[in-house]
């Protein structure tokens, strides 16, 4: 059992290293560009870093639901002219 929690263990530090890595790649420029701005720290300057930050696990996510769904998703067309009507099982085509 213990050498099975240090895999698990190395694992989930494996992962939290590409996180890690990934959230450090979109930070750092989006800290470069608000410096060559003018570095003034503001709601939207702080946002940004707070979402640089987050979206690799939002991303993590969204995949995991989507892919962990039983039902295909369904489409929707906006426009009714390019919508194709849906059948009836119990109806023939006229």
């Amino acid at each position: 059992m213990k050498e099975e929690e240090r895999a698990i263990m190395s694992n989930l530090q494996i992962a939290a290293l590409v996180y890690g890595a990934i959230a450090l790649l979109y930070l750092a420029p989006t800290y470069i560009e608000g410096e060559k701005v003018g570095g003034r720290w503001s709601a939207h300057r702080v946002a940004g870093m707070i979402f640089c930050a987050f979206w690799p696990l939002l991303t993590a996510v969204f995949i995991y639901k989507v892919t962990a769904s039983a039902s295909k998703p369904k489409f929707v067309f906006a426009d009714q002219a390019v919508a194709v009507p849906s059948r009836s099982p119990g109806r023939s085509p006229d």
